[in-house]
């Protein structure tokens, strides 16, 4: 076949350009497959959206920009992603403008914004905020002092966003906390202010928002009790009962507000027997107790109050004879009992001194005393001074009577 020069020059460009179409087809799809998306999508929610700091929080999105696509097939082409505060964040489709945007955990919790992705393609941050709160899962103690300055440990989430010097950071009741210090994301130390005897919500506040009551968020206060010493209360050395007035709060209105108060007094480290009197008095039962004092101390719901120094008083306990006449002359045995007893003088019946002499020791301790003569027929007590100087106190086992005959 024969070609002219013509149509030989007119194919040969026909080849070239071929060439050519085919040569910048190619570069324009290696562009397309290496670039990010141009499409810049933006969100547009409720300004503060609250969420707690533990994540789950579901917030509807507008989407702004662009679309998300029309379809979740398309949408899913699209690998649309996006964060909250710089944290990865679920998505969910809903059309091709509205996504549903699930917030992550943080421990920070604090206002953060949000920002939208779509093939790799970063949007610009979110106008709106979300607001992460803090919150309050327990507290130990959960017991405290109504006085304060007690250490709480309170354990949670989101605890990075919490500034200290924020007044009202951590609140007991609607008290701020005397001290704060941020330990981790999880754990919080504050210093209990003052409070009212009762349950007080412990509460934790950030940029965000403050945190939830909770049932573990509590702190129970309680009372600091002690025994009112202003009127001197006595026990006997012998042991027995002794009403005690408590101040520093109430013992309850009634017996089962006591019992559910649970109000101890302790000898030393031993809980003495108490029953309730009235909202100010309580009856306990001491042992016996061979010291001129004793230290007592109350205990409200476990939380002591300060130790209180009540008196114990000799006694006598027991007189192998009770009666005798005017005349006297009657050998007696007077069973004592006190601090350094043995050593007891100054044995009195009424008015009357008596000569006495001591007999045994220990358990078996008694004096042998011979009745004085009386003038008056009629009761008398009889005392005595223990060996540490301490006058006994009347018990119904000290009473003697002189009759006339």
């Amino acid at each position: 076949m024969a070609y002219s020069k013509k149509s030989r020059a007119v194919a040969g460009a026909a080849v070239a350009a071929a060439v050519l179409a085919t040569g910048v087809a190619s570069q324009s799809g290696a562009f397309a497959a290496g670039s990010t998306d141009p499409v810049l999508l933006g969100a547009e929610f409720t300004d503060r959206f609250p969420a707690k700091a533990t994540g789950g929080a579901v917030i509807p999105v507008t989407v702004t920009g662009g679309t998300v696509g029309a379809t979740p097939a398309a949408f899913g082409a699209l690998h649309i992603a996006a964060r909250i505060g710089g944290i990865s964040a679920g998505v969910a489709w809903v059309d091709e403008t509205h996504l549903k945007i699930t917030a992550p955990a943080t421990g920070k919790a604090t206002n953060a914004t949000m920002q939208l992705f779509r093939k790799g393609a970063a949007g610009p941050m979110s106008g709106a905020v979300v607001a992460y709160y803090p919150g309050v899962v327990s507290v130990s103690p959960s017991k405290i002092s109504s006085e304060g300055g007690a250490l709480v440990t309170i354990n949670g989430n989101g605890f990075l966003g919490i500034d200290p010097d924020t007044p009202g950071a951590v609140t007991f009741g609607d008290v701020p906390a005397t001290a704060i210090t941020v330990v981790s994301a999880t754990r919080i130390t504050a210093v209990a202010p003052e409070g009212a005897n009762g349950p007080a919500t412990v509460r934790v506040k950030s940029d965000g928002g403050t945190s939830e009551v909770s049932g573990g968020g509590k702190v129970n206060y309680r009372g600091a009790l002690s025994v009112d010493t202003t009127d001197d209360p006595t026990a006997k050395a012998s042991g027995g009962p002794l009403l005690l007035k408590i101040k520093g709060g109430t013992v309850g209105a009634s017996a089962k507000e006591f019992t559910a108060e649970r109000i101890v007094v302790r000898l030393d480290r031993k809980a003495l027997t108490a029953t309730w009197v009235d909202e100010s008095h309580v009856k306990v039962v001491m042992p016996p107790r061979l010291t001129d004092t004793a230290t007592l101390t109350v205990t409200h719901d476990d939380i002591p109050g300060d130790e209180a120094t009540v008196s114990i008083a000799p006694v006598v306990t027991n007189l192998s004879a009770k009666t005798d006449t005017l005349a006297g002359g009657t050998k007696v045995l007077v069973r004592v009992a006190g601090a350094d007893a043995g050593n007891a003088t100054s044995f009195s019946f009424g008015d009357h001194p008596a000569d006495c002499a001591k007999q045994g020791s220990g358990s078996s301790l008694s004096f042998q005393c011979t009745v004085p003569a009386a003038t008056d027929p009629g009761p008398v007590p009889i005392t005595f001074t223990s060996g540490t100087g301490k006058q006994s106190h009347f018990t119904a086992a000290s009473v003697f009577n002189y009759t006339d005959n």
